[in-house]
């Protein structure tokens, strides 16, 4: 019996994946300037645009008229994988190519198609007048 109880607290330990399964914590601090060109993307309800930060970029999702989400571009199913990053996005849908999972932009970055369990890393956001502030503090 007690041989039985070490090989399966073993098993347990052997199966647990490493830390390549949980996604880095970076520091996250912009501020855009939404009257400047390059988020002219952002201009409609609903539009989302790539930007540089976080972990493999970071994803803006104009949610209504004046609320904007940020999330990481990383994908949270392994998402130290080189390939594993939001590449597409469709309508409110963000797509990882690498692993086919899906993450719902509008309902707070839920994944709603595996294998990819955990929502989408966000940041949050703070609208003052055009200017946008990103950050994770």
């Amino acid at each position: 019996m007690k041989k039985l109880i070490i090989i399966i607290f073993v098993l347990i330990i052997i199966s647990c994946d490493s830390k390549q399964d949980y996604c880095n914590d970076v520091y996250v601090s912009k501020e855009l300037i939404l009257t400047n060109e390059a988020y002219k993307g952002l201009e409609q309800t609903g539009n989302s645009i790539f930007i540089n930060g976080g972990n493999k970029g970071i994803i803006i999702y104009r949610f209504s008229t004046n609320e904007y989400k940020a999330y990481d571009r990383s994908c949270t199913y392994r998402c130290n994988d080189q390939c594993s990053y939001i590449d597409s996005i469709n309508s409110t849908v963000a797509y990882c190519d690498c692993c086919t999972s899906a993450f719902l932009l509008d309902q707070n970055g839920l994944a709603i198609n595996g294998p990819a369990l955990m929502s989408l890393t966000q940041y949050s956001c703070y609208l003052n007048g055009q200017v946008l502030r990103i950050n994770n503090y």
